[in-house]
């Protein structure tokens, strides 16, 4: 599941079906619950490897979606059709700071390590 941040820098990063590195790509997404569609086109805004099938792209959605929605995702090229099935979730942006937890185990502590380990 490919995972959006509202009011961030977006890139994600998909491996295809085999396709020609020279097609144009299209992101298409559909709302789970309104199953209203829209599309994208990745013009600029890609790069793909042809070799290990890996497409990275970022495409901004800012103000066509909102927090919560879930969408079926489909990119698909000009010359070979549907590369890519999957689904993404949008999320609010995480710029807040996390909270800090503290235990509520005093009595016991690990010990310091150095983390070195000895392989046999």
């Amino acid at each position: 599941m490919l995972s959006y941040y509202i009011s961030q820098s977006n890139e994600f990063v998909v491996r295809t079906r085999n396709t020609g590195s020279n097609d144009v790509f299209t992101l298409k997404l559909e709302d789970m619950l309104t199953y209203q569609t829209s599309s994208y086109a990745l013009s600029g805004s890609f790069t793909f490897n042809p070799y290990e099938n890996i497409l990275t792209f970022s495409q901004s959605l800012e103000g066509s979606v909102e927090t919560g929605q879930e969408f079926l995702v489909e990119i698909s090229g000009s010359n070979s059709g549907s590369i890519y099935y999957g689904s993404m979730q949008v999320f609010g942006s995480q710029s807040i700071d996390k909270p800090n937890y503290t235990t509520q185990n005093e009595k016991f502590v690990s010990n310091v390590t150095d983390n070195e380990y000895i392989v046999i």
